[in-house]
């Protein structure tokens, strides 16, 4: 009898860690913009809520249309990894959203299964400085995950201000490279949390939030692909 080979479509999701040491530099608004974009492009998501605080879960509970699934995985602590290991072949991109401290276990879980760390910093000097700790964090785990990539990622962003034009200058010598695409200070991101919604649920009134978003998901799906510019 001839041999019958069955070919699987198992999916082995690529795991993206939102961290940084500092609070207020906009993890939870990136994971879930960018969850929701991915989720908006046809990829079936998972967000990974692992600060205590829960915001991602909260912001998906605003409303009813929000497209990727969040679960509260704070309480997983060092287990992280090996919770989101079994959770790989259910999902095309995993996104955590880590609590503010380099240092927790849970952050140190998150970066030891990541393919990708994307540490958003608001330009400014004070912000910065706060990332240094995150830095040292993913170096550590580089370690036990020698092929976590890394990106600075710039939230907030007010273009053409003399300071932000001196933090942007500052950033090559931060010892993580910078994404191009960038996340400008906009009131459409904040009115996605109020609505539990994505950037493309707003529609034509976020014209140029959905275009800078949409920038920033390609970037970063090409670097998980391997692709280079």
């Amino acid at each position: 009898m001839a041999r019958v080979e069955f070919w699987s479509d198992v999916v082995n999701a690529k795991i993206i860690a939102v961290v940084n040491q500092k609070g207020g530099a906009g993890k939870t608004t990136l994971a879930m913009l960018l969850a929701g974009s991915l989720a908006d492009a046809g990829h079936t998501v998972l967000v990974a809520d692992a600060d205590p605080q829960n915001t991602a879960l909260h912001w998906a509970g605003m409303g009813q249309g929000y497209p990727a699934a969040v679960e509260d995985v704070s309480g997983e602590e060092g287990k992280l990894h090996k919770v989101l290991r079994r959770r790989r072949d259910d999902y095309d991109y995993i996104v955590i959203d880590s609590p503010p401290a380099a240092a927790a276990p849970v952050t140190q879980s998150a970066l030891r299964i990541a393919d990708l760390a994307l540490v958003p910093v608001i330009p400014s000097p004070l912000d910065l400085w706060a990332s240094v700790r995150i830095r040292e964090a993913i170096v550590a785990a580089r370690h036990k995950n020698p092929d976590l990539l890394a990106r600075l990622v710039v939230n907030q962003m007010q273009p053409n201000t003399v300071l932000a034009r001196e933090v942007m200058g500052m950033l090559p010598e931060f010892g993580i490279p910078l994404l191009a695409a960038s996340l400008k200070s906009r009131t459409a991101y904040r009115q996605c949390a109020a609505l539990g919604a994505t950037i493309a649920a707003l529609g034509a009134r976020a014209g140029m939030a959905i275009m800078e978003l949409e920038a920033l998901r390609r970037e970063v799906e090409r670097l998980l692909n391997g692709e280079k510019d």
